[in-house]
């Protein structure tokens, strides 16, 4: 039993296998400019906190991307605080001193390859987690018999919160395309949210589960809304590729864009072990 509702409707009625001589074209397609990409983000747990800097490439082609070396960011929040972020590796940057808090609000600036980017995000609230269990399953429609395990937590009262949920199975954050599980608050304001599963394959004793519970600023729950769509849109009636929003955004509005996203999260974990 898959533990989200994602459909993906397969229309196939119809269709039948047509058997033909088949000419092939090569179409020497051009390569895009490279675009600054950034990844990154900044948490109300301790630091360090890592930005990578690396530029686009090909789609077609399955390749390291470059990494973007000797660019200076500069990291301020709205109490004043500033840092410069240190190099640490080919286009990863890290901060030393400051700290994220909730309800504080952040801007990196970017100057690199001659040109000055900016990204503003805040860190908002989230609820804590009230704990996980674990449940035997026998001889019931939609699961198969074994361990499961479940989420439970308030949601904090008030429309307007954003979450993701990452999971980690024995030490393995699940991370297949359909994994990422970003929800909004409009439907359970404020209620409990007890019993949701966190696999879907039984576990045994010993296995670990561990959840983070992170809050979203809304522009990023809606960026990783479009990345789910986009990494989905796959098969025979998928949709054209399109862009996906991002709030690094450069100074000169005639400039080359960026992508990527820098964001503030706030995180709550828990963990439990199989018995």
């Amino acid at each position: 039993m898959k533990r989200y509702s994602f459909f993906l409707t397969l229309l196939a009625a119809g269709l039948g296998l047509l058997s033909s001589c088949t000419d092939v074209v090569d179409v020497d397609l051009p390569d895009p400019e490279p675009q600054l990409a950034v990844e990154g983000n900044i948490t109300d747990q301790p630091g360090p906190y890592t930005i990578r800097l690396t530029k686009t490439g090909p789609y077609f082609k399955d390749q390291e991307l470059p990494a973007v070396r000797g660019a200076e960011l500069v990291l301020s929040d709205n109490e004043g605080v500033t840092e410069t972020l240190q190099e640490t590796a080919p286009g990863v940057y890290q901060t030393r001193q400051i700290q994220g808090k909730i309800g504080n609000h952040y801007v990196l600036s970017i100057k690199a390859e001659g040109q000055q980017y900016r990204a503003a995000t805040e860190i908002k609230r989230v609820p804590g987690i009230d704990g996980l269990t674990q449940e035997f399953k026998r001889n019931e429609p939609g699961w198969d018999d074994g361990i499961y395990a479940f989420y439970n937590g308030p949601e904090l009262p008030g429309v307007g919160d954003y979450y993701r949920f990452k999971i980690w199975l024995n030490g393995e954050l699940q991370n297949d395309p359909d994994d990422l599980v970003v929800r909004d608050d409009a439907l359970v304001d404020g209620r409990y949210i007890g019993g949701i599963e966190l696999n879907s394959d039984p576990l045994q004793p010993g296995d670990s589960v561990r959840v983070q519970l992170l809050s979203l600023p809304q522009d990023y729950y809606y960026f990783l809304n479009e990345m789910f769509t986009q990494i989905n849109n796959v098969g025979l009636f998928s949709s054209p590729p399109a862009n996906v929003r991002s709030n690094v955004v450069n100074v000169d509005p005639n400039g080359p864009r960026a992508v990527g996203y820098f964001a503030g999260t706030a995180v709550r974990s828990a963990h439990l072990t199989i018995q």
